[in-house]
């Protein structure tokens, strides 16, 4: 097993244990950047393709843009996900070495189709030979530390098996999705099989799953002893989380935030989103992320209606205005 003695993530997680999870086409730059004004400072990036990399693909080099004002008081690690070893090595050692992300997330979790299909994220999960091969790999080239996010299974429950393989290949850090890939993302998150993956490992594990708010949180840190939390879309319906949690599990108490705070920081995440992002549409790119804002608001579905039609700057902030006099 991986000894812990000089484990990277050890410390910083005494201090810092709740982290923005990797999601594609979410968790990009300006997001990144709006999460650290609310709260959080422990993030990775959305998942970028080895291949792409690999083969100087114009569409994945976009993927890994960062600023030195991210990396300032922050850990950020970069999210890669690949199953040929040999690409993978490369892109490590040539490229991501030379980048400025804190560490390597390796992607063993993700259960998209055409990821899957590819025998990529959560596909690894069904040999978990070239999973640890991966790792060991990685780890052998890498200047940075190495973390994988994956899931309790394929099909079928192996959680155990995995992270142990994941550990003995020389991850320093393993961030577990309670969930088979073939469960996706809905039905009851397993936390019992987190607890017995934090039990199996002694490098810190993470737990990830459906903490929508800083109760579920509190009850997945206590339920799995887990190191700490990875939060995913609970963090993009509630822009709030990071401060909530970290101010309830250091307190107890729970900090209330109304729908115009709630407005006012889609205001701002929006203004950091027409500033940083390399998305051809700046605007409609923005609209997956008010849809996410309006979600559980009085007159959401007519709200709906309207972000359905914004193709302009001006109109995102005159939706803020129909907005705040809805409430």
């Amino acid at each position: 097993m991986t000894k812990t003695k000089d484990n990277y993530f050890k410390n910083i997680l005494k201090e810092n244990n709740l982290i923005l999870a990797p999601l594609a086409g979410i968790t990009t730059l300006p997001y990144r950047l709006f999460i650290k004004e609310m709260g959080c400072s422990f993030f990775v990036s959305e998942m970028v393709s080895a291949k792409g990399i690999f083969y100087n693909s114009k569409n994945t080099f976009p993927l890994m843009e960062t600023i030195n004002e991210e990396h300032t008081n922050t850990i950020c690690g970069i999210q890669i996900f690949g199953s040929d070893a040999d690409i993978i090595k490369d892109v490590v050692e040539k490229v991501i070495n030379e980048t400025t992300f804190d560490f390597i997330d390796i992607n063993m979790g993700c259960p998209v189709k055409k990821v899957v299909n590819n025998n990529d994220g959560s596909a690894l999960l069904k040999d978990l030979k070239k999973a640890g091969e991966i790792v060991k790999t990685v780890k052998e080239v890498s200047k940075k530390p190495v973390s994988v996010k994956t899931r309790i299974g394929f099909d079928k429950i192996d959680t155990v098996n995995i992270v142990k393989t994941l550990e003995d290949n020389g991850a320093d850090m393993i961030t577990v999705h309670g969930r088979l890939k073939e469960e996706m993302f809905s039905g009851e998150v397993h936390i019992e099989e987190i607890r017995k993956a934090k039990k199996s490992v002694n490098i810190p594990l993470i737990a990830n799953g459906d903490m929508f708010d800083e109760d579920k949180a509190k009850e997945m840190l206590d339920r799995t002893n887990a190191d700490g939390l990875m939060f995913g879309r609970g963090a993009n319906y509630d822009p709030f989380l990071f401060k909530k949690t970290k101010h309830f599990l250091k307190t107890g108490e729970q900090l209330s935030f109304s729908t115009l705070d709630k407005i006012k920081a889609a205001q701002r995440h929006f203004e950091i989103h027409m500033k940083y992002s390399s998305a051809k549409n700046k605007v409609i790119d923005f609209r997956k992320y008010l849809y996410w804002y309006i979600k559980g608001m009085k007159n959401s579905a007519k709200i709906r209606g309207n972000i359905n039609n914004i193709t302009e700057e001006e109109q995102v902030y005159e939706l803020f205005k129909i907005i705040e006099e809805f409430i």
